[in-house]
Formats: structure tokens, C-alpha cells, sequence
């Protein structure tokens, strides 16, 4: 009997690896990582701080630096309020590490 195990998927697309199929097809030679791509729409400004949630799931809310988050996304400051974007979100031991920011 075969038991499924996340450690037997791809860290990228999420298929089956088995021992008969390496799948090898995103191998570039690093490790696959864990993680995946969160849409976010920023819902407000209060003071230097932007509150944004995702879309797939609005009850997730978080706050980061809107200086900071504007410089990721390279856009003005004016515009961030309803800018949706996307970003890899990667477990970490302490929390989430985010990266590679796109608008959407």
C-alpha cells in the first residue's frame, strides 16, 4: 500500500515523485523550495504602515512598512492603496520569509 507524503511531491509544482521518475523537469540544480506564490491587495494606509490581505483568503490580514512595500513593488506611494501583487511565501522557522514581489 502506498502512502502519500508531501516530501514526495515537487517542492515547485507540486506532482508525484516517485523512485522511477526523478522528476527532473525544474532541475537547475538547486534545492526545490517550499512555498507558493499568495496574491495580496493592500486595503489601507495608517500612518507609514500598509495592511493588505490575501485574496484567496481575506481573513488573512497582515501590516508591513509601506515605504518598504513600495520600493519591493517599485511603484509610488499613491498608487499602493487597492494595488494588488503577488509574492513567493516560503516557511520559515520563526514565521514566513517573502520575496520576489510582482504586481498583478
Amino acid at each position: 500500500m502506498d502512502i502519500l507524503r508531501d516530501d514526495m511531491r515537487c517542492g515547485i509544482c507540486g506532482q508525484l515523485m516517485d523512485a522511477h521518475d526523478a522528476h527532473q523537469q525544474h532541475d537547475d540544480g538547486t534545492p526545490a523550495r517550499e512555498g507558493r506564490r499568495v496574491t495580496y491587495v493592500v486595503v489601507a494606509l495608517r500612518g507609514a504602515t500598509a495592511h493588505y490581505q490575501a485574496i484567496d483568503d481575506p481573513t488573512q490580514t497582515f501590516k508591513t512598512g509601506a515605504d518598504w512595500l513600495t520600493e519591493e513593488l517599485g511603484i509610488d506611494l499613491s498608487s499602493l492603496v487597492g494595488r494588488q501583487y503577488t509574492c513567493w511565501v516560503e516557511p520559515a522557522e520563526y514565521g514566513v520569509i517573502q520575496s520576489d514581489f510582482k504586481l498583478a
